[in-house]
């Protein structure tokens, strides 16, 4: 028999809770239920909460019913509906068992909704619906779950996925490597190197393939730490070749540029677009050569409708190991400007340093190139600026840059591919400060291999939902004024919106029962093509 009982707390606050006694037969002996439904109002009423706010919900507990389970739904629907427009859960479900798959769907999602570091996703796990929510993974579980995920059955997976990317479609890709930073000692894979986010740490390092147009993860690989930016392409172009990736297209940073890099992209007939780093030699004669000729109407781009942003570009043919390439050159008047105006703060910085007697190591270069300082007794210290110098720097190549590249011979189009890499970035920094992978906390390679994977399935599926939030609010005029985004959500917000809508399901034959959805709720859901009580 149902019973409500009031308990007063300590803020004088007096809280309603409904329970029901009830035999376990496995346990032979009597249990309680039990579930707070509100507060008592000043009139001896009840205020109910939300969980059971709606009147069917109270209905079923003036029945007897018992409540079955209550749970929040709000982040997982939305996580749901973007893990299924990207086909992810079929690639990863045929390369990996049901169960290793669901918990790692599972951890996608709770990293995906905030939940911070790994071993706070059993309590998201928990409270959330998810493919895991019934029989939540403790820490211990969760690290045994990530440690039985075989390099093989990764490997599976990544060729799978960036299969079923690229089936079809005609893509570009931005490769770029980040570091992670580590205190394991027990993991091969730490090693000192170039560390990105300038810590005193070791590091693993990650390499990521995004596609351009879709903005889709769709490769990764983990590397040892000392691995640097050159000497992963000629690997990673062999394995795409293995993998049945097709011919692809990369957008690479001019760290991955080398003459055997270039050679490994040609052989393969990978697409690429790499800027050519100010020290090469042919990309220094080929400035000069264009100089004089460039800044003229015809070489002309005007990157935006105003015309404000403009700059020029000249296209040079050639070949490289036998393969056709083509050599953009660009020059930015407003970058030159903008270059030589902070060199010339930096130049006066230094001379007050130097006049000053405040001197820093950090500058000593500076000093030496650009300035003569005499000390007499008679005059002190005198500090003469050296202009032979600094109208070098001034005629240097400042403002001019070169674009390589196999596979776009338009300057114009091979700009606009290119300023697409900021995307790999913005992921890059997602996964470090959203998606808590700052620190790899992880101590054995079995784990981090596991643990990494997850992380690149809510980069997928995070990235996933960021193309639907930006779809709906470019045609957020085509959907009813109630259901239309008050604004364009960022990822953490919108996580946080979502955080209260409950589903709460009863015993029997009472069904179950969700909370109102506010109006930021709605207009989510809507946006997401998930249909919800009104």
């Amino acid at each position: 028999m149902a019973t409500l009982t009031y308990h007063r707390k300590p803020n004088g606050a007096v809280y309603v809770y409904w329970q029901e006694s009830y035999w376990d037969k496995s346990a032979k002996r009597s249990r309680t239920r039990q579930a707070c439904i509100g507060k008592q109002s000043e009139d001896g009423g009840i205020v109910y909460n939300k969980r059971f706010s709606d009147p069917a919900a109270r209905k079923a507990l003036e029945q007897g019913a018992t409540v079955a389970e209550s749970a929040l739904t709000g982040q997982s629907l939305v996580l749901d509906a973007a893990m299924k427009a990207t086909g992810l859960e079929r690639v990863l479900r045929q390369a990996l068992d049901a169960r290793t798959a669901d918990t790692l769907i599972s951890l996608a999602w709770a990293v995906s909704a905030g939940a911070g570091p790994m071993y706070l996703a059993s309590v998201w796990i928990e409270q959330n619906e998810c493919p895991s929510h019934g029989r939540a993974p403790g820490s211990q579980d969760i690290s045994r779950v990530l440690a039985s995920v075989s390099m093989s059955q990764v490997e599976g997976f990544c060729c799978a996925w960036m299969a079923h990317r690229n089936k079809g479609a005609r893509e570009q890709y931005c490769y770029d490597m980040t570091s992670i930073s580590s205190h394991s000692r027990q993991n091969p894979f730490v090693e000192w190197g170039h560390n990105r986010d300038r810590e005193g740490l070791a590091q693993v390092n990650l390499a990521l393939l995004t596609g351009c147009a879709s903005r889709i993860p769709t490769y990764y690989e983990v590397l040892p730490g000392s691995m640097s930016d050159v000497s992963t392409i000629r690997a990673f172009t062999e394995r795409m070749r293995r993998s049945g990736a097709g011919r692809i297209r990369m957008l690479l940073d001019r760290g991955f540029y080398s003459a055997k890099n270039l050679g490994a992209l040609l052989a393969s007939g990978t697409g690429f677009l790499i800027p050519v780093p100010a020290h090469i030699k042919w990309a220094r004669t080929l400035i000069d050569e264009c100089r004089d000729a460039v800044e003229m109407p015809e070489h002309l781009i005007s990157m935006a409708e105003d015309g404000r942003d403009a700059l020029y570009a000249m296209t040079s043919f050639g070949k490289m190991e036998g393969k056709r390439v083509w050599r953009h050159v660009y020059y930015d008047a407003a970058r030159r400007s903008a270059h030589i105006a902070s060199f010339f703060a930096s130049l006066k910085a230094w001379e007050e340093e130097l006049t000053g007697g405040d001197t820093k190591k950090s500058n000593e270069w500076a000093y030496e190139r650009y300035f003569t300082v005499t000390d007499t007794p008679k005059h002190g210290r005198q500090v003469r600026r050296n202009q032979d110098a600094v109208s070098a720097y001034k005629a240097d190549r400042a403002g001019y840059w070169v674009i390589l590249t196999n596979c776009e011979k338009n300057a114009k189009d091979a700009l606009f591919a290119y300023r697409g890499r900021s995307l790999v970035e913005s992921q890059f920094d997602e996964m470090k400060n959203e998606l808590s992978l700052r620190r790899l906390r992880t101590h054995g390679p079995d784990t981090m291999r596991g643990r990494v994977l997850v992380q690149f399935l809510a980069l997928i599926i995070t990235a996933q939902a960021r193309v639907m939030m930006k779809d709906a609010w470019e045609r957020r005029h085509e959907v009813p004024k109630r259901d239309r985004l008050a604004r364009h959500y960022p990822l953490a917000e919108m996580m946080m919106r979502l955080s209260t809508y409950r589903e709460t399901r009863f015993a029997g034959q009472h069904g179950k029962v969700v909370s109102e959805p506010t109006r930021a709720q709605r207009a989510i859901f809507t946006a997401f093509g998930i249909k919800v009580k009104s």
